[in-house]
């Protein structure tokens, strides 16, 4: 981690000077997207069928991951626009497509050859099941894969989904880490954000889970919903270090449209007065907080852990370019070379890549999420005469502020600039112009986290030149 941060400043250059726009701006951490439209004229559309005769042949790399995903809450929160479809019936005919998506799968010799040493089941809310359907889809994914004996596996959840009987069953079928969708612990921003549960409540709940659940207990926080104050989030801070929380997934209030939340500014029954500068106030104020504790550390841009616990290997190995065998409705993953989002039950979208050159890139996009970008990892990707080439656009940066070369074999982004043309602001999260603040382009789809340095996309834009 930097010098910088571990002290909880950062270092910035002097703007004005230079004659730089003095604007942070937020961001998705999705380079990926930026990498597969560049080679999108190298790829072609493919079918399940093809995916499934490429997959019997054995892989290529030993270890892999799983994906699972759950489009079902029981309660939606204000920001979100997930459809609801609670009904029984639902639920146990979804159990059915899952299990049944295993056993189709695991059963295939690419798969056979595999050692999953990663699971996530991602929602929704996978922790919506009935004790029963959480039996039989666990069961199924013991029986068709073989698990490695540290499998990071992974379940989201909310405090009220959750009941003794379930985190047994969940145990017993594997699962070692939880993130719980916390947001917030302040009652005030839990009601503006439709949570379940009083701080006071919240709070006995995660403490009694943390005593009760063997393995890692991680969890959501969004900072900078309406109105909110230094005091609620250095407040979030400090319950989520008493409580000696394994690591904390830190967002910018993003809001969908379609959400109860953007019904509700549209129809002027809630004001949010967004500021791009009390955005940055809140993030750095809850990011010192942790780091004073001396136990926690910045992992990525928008994960802090605790050390010596969380190792977060989903979110390593989809940096990695891995293989992540996507199940369930709205889930996405690789194969080989094959892109896979599943729309529905019957219906998945395939690209297939021939370019080499794609997943070097991703794999390079993904060491750019990280406080420090390590030369030698860099070098695993490209060619000599390439990594001089991206060495020099590390150093072109530098001159311009955006980021710190140290001793030639790392660099720190040191703070996110636009210029003053804005010429280089490439993304605008697909949320509606109307939404823009003035001329700082700026969302209230509140992207994610500051990245710590020149904006990642573009950074990748002018290494994507090179190739």
């Amino acid at each position: 981690m930097p010098k910088e941060m571990q002290k909880g400043k950062i270092s910035e250059p002097n703007l004005e000077e230079q004659g730089i726009f003095p604007k942070r701006f937020k961001s998705h951490n999705d380079s990926a997207g930026i990498v597969s439209d560049y080679f999108r004229k190298n790829k072609k559309f493919g079918t399940e069928a093809e995916l499934l005769e490429r997959m019997q042949k054995p892989a290529e790399d030993e270890l892999g991951t799983i994906y699972v995903h759950t489009p079902y809450c029981d309660k939606i929160c204000s920001f979100c626009n997930l459809n609801r479809k609670q009904i029984d019936n639902d639920l146990e005919d979804y159990t059915n497509f899952l299990v049944s998506e295993f056993e189709k799968y695991g059963k295939t010799p690419y798969m056979k050859s595999k050692k999953i040493n990663v699971i996530f089941f991602g929602g929704g809310t996978p922790t919506i099941y009935k004790e029963h359907q959480l039996e039989r889809i666990l069961k199924a994914i013991n029986d068709n894969f073989t698990l490695t004996d540290d499998c990071e596996f992974t379940f989201e959840t909310t405090l009220h989904n959750l009941n003794p009987k379930k985190i047994k069953i969940l145990e017993k079928g594997g699962v070692n880490r939880l993130s719980v969708g916390i947001q917030t612990f302040s009652d005030r921003g839990r009601k503006i954000l439709n949570r379940t549960f009083s701080k006071e409540e919240t709070v006995k709940r995660l403490r009694n889970l943390k005593e009760s659940f063997s393995g890692m207990v991680c969890t959501d926080i969004i900072y900078n919903y309406p109105d909110e104050t230094i005091e609620e989030v250095l407040e979030d801070a400090r319950i989520v270090k008493e409580l000696k929380i394994d690591s904390t997934s830190f967002y910018s209030l993003m809001i969908y449209e379609g959400s109860q939340m953007s019904k509700d500014i549209r129809n002027n029954t809630l004001e949010l007065n967004y500021e791009l500068e009390k955005d940055f106030e809140l993030h750095d104020a809850f990011l010192k907080s942790m780091l004073e504790s001396g136990d926690y550390e910045v992992m990525e841009h928008t994960k802090i852990i605790r050390k010596g616990r969380d190792e977060y290997r989903y979110i390593r190995n989809t940096h990695q370019g891995k293989d992540i065998l996507p199940i369930g409705v709205g889930a996405g993953g690789k194969i080989d070379n094959f892109e896979i989002f599943r729309l529905s039950q019957d219906k998945a979208f395939y690209a297939i890549s021939s370019d080499e050159n794609e997943m070097k890139m991703k794999r390079i996009s993904g060491l750019l999420q990280y406080p420090k970008v390590y030369f030698d990892k860099l070098k695993e990707y490209v060619s000599d005469e390439m990594f001089d080439e991206i060495y020099k656009i590390f150093e072109n940066f530098e001159k311009k502020g955006y980021l710190k070369i140290h001793e030639d074999d790392f660099v720190v982004p040191t703070a996110v600039f636009l210029d003053e043309s804005f010429s280089k602001l490439r993304v605008f999260n697909g949320f509606p112009e109307k939404y823009h603040k003035d001329n700082t382009l700026d969302t209230i789809d509140g992207t994610r986290n500051y990245l710590k340095g020149k904006s990642v996309n573009d950074i990748l834009e002018d290494i994507l030149k090179v190739f």
